[in-house]
């Protein structure tokens, strides 16, 4: 295929070559690609443009609509990630021309974490500890080390070392769009290793916790949620915590809110940025700065503060 047969193929063509020679990326990579370009690219006002006449403009112009739409930020990320990859896997094989998106920005300004209250968090806690069971241990256990929960459900009691009192993320469990013609369900469950090398981690348990999970320990190969080997959905353990808030009086919110919760509690207790990196699992620190280290004006007020105090002695002697 030369470039003056690809001109006559729009953009949608392009993505869908470049989506089709990734052979090396997890099955829910892929159907997030191919989910994300259906509903947002496909039928765009881009989607069906010649690739002979995109330009920076028409795409910059596509990502102020989205932004006007309300489209996420992580989804505008995901869609500019799918358009910038596939125009240069055209344009490296030759093609399509070289388009620079470099400067388009994506999405608004990003919006303060929602994370649970002080007395929220009291109030789940308490409940969750009346009358233990391995979904209740399974939430404080987010709670207190900011697993996900595709994570938590992929937790086997093999990967739990009583003894250091630690655990192992290993795999992941994700329910996702069904292809297979032959299974007559819409999703089906999976289970993959964790989204990056640096997920594959090894996490402390919080030390309340561990006879708690001792008493309930059993086979090595059993999912801890399932008691079985059979994998747990994701979907159960969310509807499960939504119950818990719903008892709690506690507002409807995400199962996630205990990772957002469990790492900003972190830097309120002055946990070491690189340590807390390393236990949510982030690639770097960066990721966990940009996300969870917003100082207060208190903060930045008691910061001038302490710099007027070391000047003080300078100041008293000249």
């Amino acid at each position: 295929m030369n470039f003056t047969i690809m001109r006559k193929k729009t953009l949608i063509s392009i993505i869908n070559i470049w989506l089709n020679n990734k052979n090396n990326i997890k099955i829910q990579t892929y159907q997030k690609y191919k989910n994300t370009t259906q509903n947002y690219i496909e039928n765009s006002n881009i989607g069906n443009v010649y690739i002979s006449k995109l330009n920076k403009k028409r795409i910059k112009q596509f990502f102020i609509e989205l932004d006007e739409n309300k489209v996420s930020k992580s989804i505008q990320k995901t869609i500019f990630y799918i358009i910038n990859s596939a125009l240069c896997f055209g344009y490296n094989n030759n093609y399509c021309k070289k388009i620079d998106l470099n400067d388009i920005k994506i999405g608004k300004e990003k919006t303060k974490i929602d994370i649970l209250t002080a007395q929220e968090q009291i109030r789940i806690e308490k409940y969750l500890k009346n009358n233990i069971n391995i979904r209740k241990i399974c939430v404080l256990l987010c709670l207190y080390s900011g697993l996900r929960i595709g994570e938590v459900c992929g937790l086997k009691w093999k990967d739990i070392d009583f003894d250091n009192k630690t655990l192992e993320i290993k795999r992941t469990i994700q329910r996702i769009k069904n292809d297979n013609p032959n299974i007559r369900s819409k999703t089906i469950l999976i289970e993959s290793t964790p989204k990056s090398e640096s997920s594959k981690r090894v996490v402390p348990i919080a030390n309340f916790l561990v006879p708690l999970l001792k008493k309930l320990e059993t086979n090595g190969d059993y999912y801890l949620l399932s008691n079985s080997k059979k994998m747990y959905d994701p979907r159960l353990l969310e509807y499960f915590f939504k119950n818990v808030l719903m008892k709690c009086n506690v507002k409807n919110k995400n199962f996630h809110i205990l990772r957002h919760t469990f790492a900003t509690r972190s830097i309120e207790a002055k946990v070491d940025i690189k340590t807390l990196s390393e236990i949510l699992g982030h690639s770097n620190i960066d990721i966990t700065l940009k996300l969870y280290v917003h100082p207060s004006i208190d903060l930045k007020k008691n910061s001038i503060e302490n710099v007027v105090e070391f000047m003080y002695p300078y100041h008293k002697t000249s």
